[in-house]
């Protein structure tokens, strides 16, 4: 019988089974076929995906997620943050850490139980911003761009939608291929004064809303800097609530307007240690 130590974390209620792969163990259907298995709620430990530690000689260490659906993604905002403080605890890397992902390099610095991600810099040449857009039965004003995976933000000004709605609609728009032929995460967004927000996220890969999504965050609070069509060349900081927290993200626009340099603060929390059987 195999034995896969893991630990359970989570960042702001965004729950992942992290493992140390540095050995390198699995293949990546093997790792596709665990994320299914072990991810299920209720049947098995449960979780949005797993995080794994792998060798990379270049930076201190490579991040792979593998959602709940077997996928693989590129990029997770709260993964991230907790993969971070679990390499400070495991004494694999420092308080300052720079590790790869599938879309590209990402710096930390841990301060128990905080971290805070330096996302690098967001390309805006191909986002759009406050376009009309209809799902279900309802008109939003709508905006779109990549924080490391594609995220289609909608704002609720129409008045508040329950969460069986919500899912409803996100799942609506992220599988429609004519707009978003890769698919696309979809946040739906609430104004609670000039610089908060609230935000929760219908993810891809997991399929249904999550309790928190960092790069949806971030995705939430450029498009809030945005809205009206007004352009930005100054700092911003959002706080964005999520259903399981508040994560902090600070933007710094370039003046062209056409990138804006990410990065997102939160906390993270170790929830459970054991083995996989």
């Amino acid at each position: 019988m195999r034995v896969i130590p893991f630990v359970k974390m989570h960042g702001n209620g965004n729950d992942f089974i992290v493992i140390d792969d540095r050995e390198g163990r699995f293949a990546t259907d093997e790792l596709g076929e665990m994320a299914r298995r072990y991810c299920q709620r209720r049947s098995s430990l449960g979780a949005d995906g797993i995080l794994l530690v792998e060798k990379d000689s270049s930076v201190d260490y490579r991040m792979r997620l593998f959602n709940a659906d077997g996928s693989e993604g590129e990029m997770c905002g709260n993964g991230a943050r907790c993969i971070a403080r679990y390499a400070f605890e495991k004494g694999i890397a420092g308080v300052e850490q720079t590790f790869s992902t599938l879309a590209g390099t990402m710096r930390a610095s841990v301060k128990p139980p905080f971290v805070e991600l330096d996302m690098g810099v967001t390309s805006l040449a191909d986002s759009w911003f406050n376009h009309a857009l209809k799902a279900l039965d309802r008109v939003y004003v709508a905006s779109f761009m990549t924080v490391g995976v594609p995220h289609l933000v909608l704002f609720l000004e129409g008045g508040p939608l329950s969460r069986s709605r919500m899912t409803e609609a996100g799942r609506e728009l992220r599988y429609n291929a004519d707009l978003f032929p890769g698919g696309t995460n979809v946040n739906f967004i609430e104004g609670d004064g000039d610089s908060r927000i609230k935000s929760v996220t219908y993810e891809r890969g997991v399929e249904g809303l999550t309790d928190s999504c960092g790069t949806g965050s971030a995705a939430s609070a450029i498009a809030w800097i945005m809205r009206d069509g007004r352009t930005h060349s100054a700092d911003a900081l959002v706080e964005v609530e999520n259903p399981g927290g508040v994560n902090r993200v600070s933007l710094r626009f370039d003046p062209s307007g056409e990138s804006v340099k990410v990065s997102l603060s939160g906390m993270t929390v170790m929830v459970a240690e054991g083995v996989l059987l």
